[in-house]
């Protein structure tokens, strides 16, 4: 897991990200990995990884640094272009991207997904046998046939992914029939799949790379700064699964990205654990709101039960109208109150820090974003849940004028020692030459 930010305003954006990596199912947390790179060596654009550190077996480090040598000095009108670009440069990687990879990661999805459909049923049979409910084979069957179904109707009201047409999604369904057929038995052993829910895992497994679904290990990708004509900064984010068929599987998060339209525009933007970035924002933790909720609907649900008959007049269909109304009426009081606290969140909390965001000079946005980080980290630090945020804070700030520029940069060496390093890092690449 991580911790990174984006908070931009007219002047510029200020990116930080934390160093830790969890391996090994979170057995093991290092605090030294890179997820912020420049994208490009002239323009003013840079590039933040969270989630999975790599694509397929490639390491994120490598394809970007790779991409960044391919681009040399090419510009783009808008920083939409240096997204379109870098996402049409992932699937066309054959190197990074063998063949045989791509298989082996649609076959471990497929797999995956219907593992945990299978662990969904057995969990379901599990409670059948502590509620002392029957359970047999036709019993066991119609579990199966249910969760099956369930998954297929909520994946086919799902949109087809970038590049993918329906005519495609059906050729690579075909293709997809003997991987299928292997599978099944696989994965679901001895439980009965009955021919229906056969054909409808097939269409499953096809439509959990062709339609907009992620897997648990996808990455986030975050591409910010300027293109030429851009004016304000921009920040566009994709999530980015796999490579399969030669295609890219991908869909921009819109909640997380965001153009700055005008001077008074600003925004704040947390990837990955966000928790106590929107607890500074609101005033309350994202926890604490969902437990108020949770808790007081139950409540009010349960206040027309305390009705007693003796202070309730008339018959019984009456009283049951006097309750409803009175339930009803209990609703309409607990929508208000939350929506006086969504009113109040906004007034006396988020509204202040962004009047000030919208002002602040470069140097405030980079303490800013790198603060909210710490935040964060240290937040992780002072309880016993694994610290997957900490290590080192790198940050950067990218403004029109003067590009990228390293507030706070990691090494992995030390850079009195690497001069040569430095010296290479434009090595061949003259302005307005390719």
């Amino acid at each position: 897991m991580t911790a990174e930010i984006a908070i931009l305003n007219s002047s510029a954006i200020a990116i930080a990200a934390d160093s830790a990596v969890t391996i090994g199912r979170g057995k093991k947390i290092y605090n030294s990995a890179i997820k912020v790179f420049t994208l490009s060596k002239v323009a003013p654009v840079g590039i933040m990884i969270y989630g999975n550190a790599g694509l397929i077996d490639a390491p994120w480090e490598t394809i970007i640094k790779t991409y960044r040598s391919q681009l040399k000095d090419r510009t783009f009108p808008t920083l939409e272009g240096y997204a379109e670009d870098f996402l049409s440069f992932l699937p066309r990687q054959i190197s990074f991207f063998p063949a045989a990879h791509q298989d082996f990661w649609q076959e471990s999805n497929i797999a995956g997904y219907f593992g945990a459909i299978r662990d969904e049923v057995v969990r379901a049979v599990e409670r059948r046998f502590k509620d002392n409910e029957p359970v047999d084979k036709e019993v066991t069957a119609t579990v199966i046939s249910d969760t099956i179904y369930s998954h297929h109707t909520r994946l086919s009201k799902l949109s087809l992914i970038s590049g993918i047409t329906a005519r495609w999604e059906a050729s690579f369904k075909r293709k997809l029939q003997k991987l299928h057929e292997k599978l099944v038995p696989i994965v679901f052993q001895n439980l009965p799949v009955d021919t229906i829910s056969s054909k409808r895992l097939l269409e499953i497994a096809t439509w959990i790379h062709s339609r907009e679904i992620m897997s648990g290990g996808h990455s986030g990708v975050v591409i910010c700064g300027f293109g030429e004509d851009d004016v304000y900064p921009v920040v566009i984010t994709h999530l980015i699964d796999g490579v399969f068929e030669g295609k890219l599987k991908y869909k921009k998060a819109e909640n997380k990205s965001h153009r700055i339209r005008n001077g008074n525009d600003c925004s704040i933007i947390p990837f990955a654990q966000d928790d106590m970035v929107a607890s500074f924002m609101e005033g309350m933790n994202p926890a604490i709101n969902t437990f108020i909720y949770q808790w007081l609907s139950e409540v009010f649900s349960r206040l027309p039960e305390l009705l007693p008959d003796m202070i309730l007049a008339g018959r019984k269909a009456k009283k049951d109208k006097a309750r409803q109304d009175f339930s009803n009426s209990a609703k309409d009081l607990l929508t208000e109150f939350f929506s006086q606290l969504t009113q109040h969140k906004r007034t006396e909390h988020i509204d202040p820090i962004i009047n000030m965001v919208r002002v602040l000079p470069k140097d405030e946005l980079a303490a800013m974003a790198e603060s909210l980080v710490n935040l964060t980290a240290f937040k992780r630090r002072m309880t016993d849940e694994l610290e997957t945020v900490g290590g080192p804070i790198d940050v950067a700030v990218i403004s029109k004028g003067d590009g990228l520029v390293w507030v706070k940069r990691k090494h992995y060496f030390d850079p009195q020692l690497n001069q040569h390093f430095f010296a290479n890092y434009f090595r061949g690449l003259k302005h307005g030459q390719k």
